[in-house]
């Protein structure tokens, strides 16, 4: 099977899905997982970041109603967290993909949104970006009174801020550990 037909069947697929995600039907996942297999990343991304209702990607939609399956096959398909990434940060008119799990509680979808991503993107994400009245995730969910999505959500941040300083503290002993090395250094 060519792409061309694959981006056709996948965007027909995500329409109707954002079409009816409310009455919790389904896409044929097995289908699914095939046409996202015959689509490179890039035509992947492509596709996915189209909004296909007023609010949302596919990927809105499915944090909307926690269709984890769903989000789990979409986000996993990239083998890139770059491309990952490109795709959790896709603004609709309101929220990203995680303040829409977060809004609703949907606290199974916050953490696999959250756990397709390396740490310095889990802080991005948590932290940077914010929603359209300016609140993070964990202040949308504070907010809404969702304390299983806050609670996980701020175990996220601080395990990707350890990671995160970890990693700092790596790198500032490497950088140590060279100039030591150096005898110009030692001059100083």
């Amino acid at each position: 099977m060519s792409t061309q037909p694959a981006e056709k069947l996948l965007q027909d697929m995500m329409r109707q899905y954002c079409r009816w995600t409310s009455s919790s039907v389904y896409p044929d996942m097995k289908k699914l997982r095939e046409v996202l297999t015959q689509l490179s990343d890039q035509q992947k991304l492509h596709i996915l970041q189209q909004e296909y209702l007023v609010r949302g990607t596919p990927l809105h939609c499915a944090a909307r109603w926690g269709h984890t399956e769903i989000i789990s096959t979409l986000l996993t398909s990239l083998q890139s967290s770059a491309y990952r990434l490109k795709l959790l940060m896709v603004y609709d008119m309101y929220y990203r993909p995680l303040h829409e799990a977060a809004d609703c509680g949907h606290t199974k979808s916050v953490e696999m949104i959250l756990d397709c991503l390396t740490a310095d993107q889990q802080i991005h994400i948590m932290s940077v970006q914010s929603d359209w009245r300016g609140e993070t995730a964990i202040q949308l969910a504070d907010r809404r009174g969702r304390t299983d999505t806050v609670r996980v959500l701020r175990e996220y941040q601080h395990r990707a801020d350890n990671l995160m300083r970890g990693y700092r503290i790596m790198q500032a002993g490497q950088f140590n550990s060279f100039f030591q090395k150096c005898s110009v250094y030692r001059v100083f």
